[in-house]
């Protein structure tokens, strides 16, 4: 639609006037011609799309808010991983002590294994 001019380009009733045999009917169709209108659809959607656009800018604010948070939450997190031990030089009993269920599962598979 934009593609297209916003307005016609202007006839020339003269040239036509000139062309045909009866310029009664040429001036009728020009008086005709100036009377056709044609109405514009009115603009119904942009509230509407501005209401949402708002709306998603509000959202993708909140999530990107929220995804520094959770960028800071696993940066720490990565930086107590590095603060430990590495695996090569960590013993079994060094590895579970804060692994409370880890270190109860072993032991109940320890026992029922015993002869």
């Amino acid at each position: 639609m934009n593609a297209l001019p916003s307005s016609l380009e202007p006839i020339d009733w003269s040239y036509y006037s000139a062309r045909v045999g009866n310029p009664a009917l040429v001036e009728d169709f020009k008086t005709k011609y100036a009377g056709v209108t044609v109405p514009r659809p009115g603009d119904t959607q942009s509230a509407d799309i501005t209401a949402q656009e708002n709306s998603f800018k509000k959202d993708v604010e909140e999530y990107l808010a929220g995804s520094a948070e959770r960028v800071a939450q696993f940066e720490a997190a990565l930086s107590g991983l590095h603060a430990e031990k590495p695996l090569e030089e960590l013993t079994v009993s060094e590895y579970l002590a804060d692994k409370a269920d880890l270190r109860a599962k072993i032991e109940a598979d320890i026992e029922s294994r015993k002869i």
